[in-house]
């Protein structure tokens, strides 16, 4: 795939590779048709205003909109899809506009000024549909017990795990937009900023609302980066600036970037190398990725790699096999070396061995590991291997004699600095992996 194409070049091949697998899924569930609902508001509890519209990622695979409110996509084999786009007559809000751009031109759109009016332009019949998505009272009841079947859910979700050059595009985009944000919070961090104002600098970059970025921001400093999903977004400025992580996404038709980048503070030398150790070894891990290995032995080798980095940095004296046999690595590492991304950024069917969905075994040593399946061509992931300094992790390894080994000194001259971590997203290829988040910063450092 060209690096350089945009994702209007290919959504007319998307478009017809997912024809192709949603009439497949259907005629093997033995369904007449689907709906795809895109979703609606939900007014907050004894309020008049709705919290923060997030639109069903299965529209989204189809039509890359965000305010689809409503709307409703009609799948039925040997019928050109149907989208009910819902455009309401409205001076309160901002009314969707007119759908325009690279992909309308494959649909039949039929334009409905209320809910009713969706509901009434649907097929006479609805026999043998299934509906997909959250479905708001009034159109569930349409279809009573055909709401998400579980065999077609997992049927498709399955399918996500193969990402089209459409898909690949739109997580190549969103994270050249991340990347110049993540550039733009180190500046703020450089400057003196509060983990808000870094917060507000990033938004600033990407253009993105919170409510439209695949996730929360975590920008964390100092100690902060020791809660993995740390989220906060501290007002006042830490008295001392020692290191700030930055764990950051953006979005592009509904695909998403997630990014982690650490930088240390002015003087934090010991970190620092901390930081290029970690850095150096998730690159090289990547460079080797090939079609047919296993994620979970990845994520085992990776184990055994932030062994070396600890004994390397002079924080464990223990080799790095047995840090990983006695749980020392896992005290430092204990979340997964990444997971799939995509619609979602942590991207469905991770965990499952085939399209009915059967459950792959979570290594009990592993319980947070969210991809189990093979690296496989068109599969798109995150790699994201940390070093944290937690005291809820670290304080019991005091107690158990692998505790001894450990330099407890070291420990706590680099607690402050809360943990590093370092996070790309990987599209595998035939005969390797393109790296969209280097390639997103290698831009623009060019």
């Amino acid at each position: 795939m060209d690096m350089n194409s945009t994702p209007a070049q290919h959504y007319a091949a998307h478009h017809a590779e997912l024809l192709g697998r949603y009439e497949s899924v259907l005629a093997e569930q033995g369904l007449a048709g689907i709906l795809i609902f895109a979703g609606a508001p939900r007014i907050a509890y004894q309020d008049d205003r709705t919290y923060p519209f997030m639109i069903n990622p299965w529209y989204q695979q189809w039509v890359p909109a965000h305010d689809h409110a409503w709307s409703i996509l009609v799948l039925r084999p040997e019928h050109r899809p149907r989208l009910i786009c819902h455009q309401p007559r409205d001076y309160w809000h901002v009314v969707p506009a007119e759908p325009d751009g690279f992909w309308p031109t494959h649909f039949d759109i039929v334009s409905a000024g209320s809910p009713d009016e969706v509901l009434k332009s649907l097929p006479d019949s609805l026999a043998g549909f299934a509906l997909l998505g959250e479905p708001d009272a009034a159109l569930a009841a349409l279809l009573p017990g055909a709401i998400n079947p579980p065999g077609l859910v997992s049927a498709l979700q399955f399918q996500r795990l193969y990402k089209t050059p459409y898909e690949v595009a739109c997580m190549r985009e969103a994270n050249e937009i991340a990347a110049r944000a993540h550039l733009a919070a180190r500046d703020a961090f450089a400057a003196g900023a509060s983990e808000f104002g870094i917060h507000l600098a990033y938004l600033e970059s990407t253009g993105q609302t919170e409510a439209l970025l695949p996730y929360t921001n975590i920008v964390a400093l100092n100690e902060h980066a020791a809660t993995l999903h740390y989220d906060a977004c501290d007002r006042v400025q830490p008295p001392g600036r020692h290191a700030f992580l930055i764990d950051a996404g953006a979005d592009c038709n509904g695909y998403a970037a997630d990014i982690t980048r650490t930088w240390p503070g002015e003087g934090e030398t010991r970190f620092a190398e901390l930081v290029g150790l970690l850095d150096d070894a998730q690159q090289a891990l990547i460079e080797g990725i090939r079609p047919g290995q296993s994620y979970v032995d990845l994520h085992l080798g990776m184990h055994e790699v932030i062994g070396g980095i600890l004994a390397q940095s002079g924080l464990v004296d223990m080799p790095p096999a047995e840090m990983v046999a006695t749980g020392v690595t896992s005290a430092f590492f204990p979340h997964g070396l990444g997971h799939h991304i995509g619609l979602q950024v942590h991207d469905v069917a991770g965990k499952v061995a085939d399209p009915a969905g059967t459950p792959l075994t979570q290594p009990e040593a592993h319980p947070f590991l969210r991809n189990l399946r093979p690296v496989e061509t068109g599969n798109v992931f995150t790699v994201e291997p940390g070093i944290y300094f937690i005291d809820q992790l670290l304080e019991p390894l005091r107690e158990q004699p692998a505790g001894r080994a450990v330099n407890w000194e070291a420990v706590a001259a680099l607690a402050p600095c809360g943990g590093v971590r370092i996070e790309d997203d990987i599209a595998v290829t035939g005969d390797g992996v393109v790296n969209l988040t280097r390639l997103a910063f290698a831009g623009i450092d060019g």
